[in-house]
């Protein structure tokens, strides 16, 4: 049989046929744009390192609360509208994602940070034992301070879940700039799909929005206020920091050990789940006695993401006084000029 050549075909074949020039030719480009952006997402994809690629629960928690957010900010913003406009303006968080996506406007790494650690928190709560927790022994205590501000985080938890008791995000869980930024980017994205209002309606609503936004704390601020009311004689309770580590607490423990080695607590949550060695230097940091290092490593050591934790241990030993002292140094120095500082060095 004779092969067809591109003269031969018919006329009814048309992603077969040679593109003619003028449409066919620019389709044809975008074809080739979007298999070349796919390839080299799937380029990255595939040699990622196994350590830093997101397991299958932390991408499905993280897109849930993605979708949940961006959801709720676009209801909020739709009650603010007439109900004719209202009406008008049904796209759902999947359509304002993309577009949001396309447009770059959700690539945000504070905001991705913030996801990854709600889902960090969820996966390592998980694997904690049950029973009664440490957090609400806390809320019985005899000190006024210490029952309050444990109420206050049992309380705030509990707001920060869904019906089915999954970890969410808020807008109230967000920091001012980025809050700002994902609500105007959502009306943007919501008023381009909208019929009946204006732009300048969907703006007023998005601004009516972010002026009615309750001060509230985030977990992580109410978490630093139950350290702080514990002290230093309530941190430094024989068997505390292997009791949380049981009970899955990652973020109160990381909270008395940030406050314990006098470094932000955002770097101490980075230290807990950044390898052995990261963990190692956050326990001597925090001047964890080693019997009770090792007692937490090995109860808590896989949740973490350690897999060994005699490695973990032999890094503790390890590490003279001088080196923990020089990353107390570093670690207390403000993120953004650590970061500026590290690309000027390697620029210069």
């Amino acid at each position: 049989m004779a092969l067809l050549t591109h003269s031969d075909m018919p006329a009814e074949w048309p992603i077969t046929a040679a593109p003619s020039g003028g449409r066919d030719k620019q389709a044809s480009t975008a074809f080739a744009a979007a298999g070349g952006s796919r390839l080299a997402a799937i380029v990255q994809d595939l040699f990622l390192s196994p350590d830093a690629r997101l397991t299958e629960q932390e991408r499905s928690l993280m897109t849930a609360m993605l979708h949940g957010l961006i959801e709720r900010i676009a209801v909020e913003i739709r009650a603010r509208l007439l109900p004719e406009a209202a009406a008008s303006c049904d796209a759902g968080a999947p359509e304002l994602i993309a577009d949001l996506t396309r447009a770059g406007l959700v690539q945000d790494q504070a905001l991705v940070a913030l996801l990854l650690r709600r889902a960090d928190v969820q996966r390592i709560a998980s694997s904690g034992r049950g029973g009664r927790s440490t957090l609400q022994g806390w809320t019985a205590s005899q000190d006024a301070d210490v029952a309050a501000a444990a109420m206050t985080l049992v309380a705030g938890r509990g707001r920060g879940r869904d019906r089915f008791g999954r970890v969410s995000l808020d807008l109230s869980d967000l920091s001012a700039p980025l809050a700002h930024g994902l609500v105007v980017a959502v009306a943007a994205a919501l008023g381009r799909r909208c019929q009946e209002p204006s732009d300048a309606e969907v703006a007023d609503a998005a601004h009516d929005l972010l002026s009615t936004l309750a001060e509230l704390s985030s977990p992580e601020e109410m978490e630093m206020a139950l350290v702080e009311a514990l002290g230093a004689e309530g941190r430094r309770a024989p068997g505390l920091l292997v009791s949380l580590a049981e009970e899955g607490d990652a973020p109160v423990l990381a909270a008395v050990l940030a406050a314990e080695a006098c470094i932000p607590s955002g770097e101490a949550w980075d230290a807990l789940l950044g390898g052995a060695e990261s963990l190692a230097l956050l326990l001597r940091l925090a001047g964890v006695p080693r019997g009770e290092a090792a007692a937490l490593l090995a109860s808590a050591g896989p949740a973490l993401g350690i897999g060994d934790p005699v490695r973990a241990i032999e890094a503790f030993d390890a590490m003279s006084a001088e080196r923990v002292e020089e990353a107390r140094a570093e670690l207390v120095l403000p993120s953004a000029y650590r970061n500026a500082r590290r690309i000027i060095a390697r620029h210069g």
